[in-house]
């Protein structure tokens, strides 16, 4: 009987172990976000984040229309970079803030590239930081919501 009880303690010990290091691990792991944008209005709207073209600080647009998503209808919501965490963000973005442009895709249709861009032909910009990103858990809304409000954007926050 002893035996037993001894061996069920053993056990107990090595268990308790493994608990230990696996919360070690998962503790050391990256935190990993996506990024997904929703569109709450009631028209379509394109997204385009900046891959460090510009890069911030610099908001401007970039000379190329290259990589402006299809439209996302209303109610609907916009993935990117599914296992986003630190250190791949600031070597997509060359900056820990990635710039969000929103535009209505109505104006992209009615406009040139070159129209949009020089006239800053755009619904709304965010500037998200790593740290923002991490706190929105990767979800932004357009328009944004209270949870959203600290987030530098252009035009500002009503």
């Amino acid at each position: 009987m002893k035996k037993t009880k001894n061996s069920a303690s053993i056990y107990a010990k090595i268990g308790i172990i493994w608990l230990v290091f696996i919360s070690a691990y998962c503790s050391m792991e990256p935190r990993s976000y996506p990024i997904t944008i929703y569109n709450k209005t009631d028209h379509y709207i394109n997204i385009l984040l900046s891959h460090g073209d510009p890069s911030y600080p610099d908001t401007l647009l970039p000379d190329r229309y290259y990589d402006i998503n299809m439209p996302v209808k209303s109610g609907n919501g916009r993935h990117y970079a599914p296992t986003l965490t630190y250190k791949n963000f600031v070597q997509q973005w060359g900056s820990d803030t990635v710039i969000i442009f929103i535009f209505h895709s109505d104006t992209l249709t009615k406009y040139t590239w070159k129209e949009v861009r020089e006239g800053y032909k755009i619904l709304k910009r965010y500037d998200v930081s790593w740290q923002e990103m991490e706190a929105l858990k990767g979800e932004i809304n357009y328009p944004p919501t209270e949870a959203e409000k600290g987030i530098r954007q252009y035009p500002p926050y009503e």
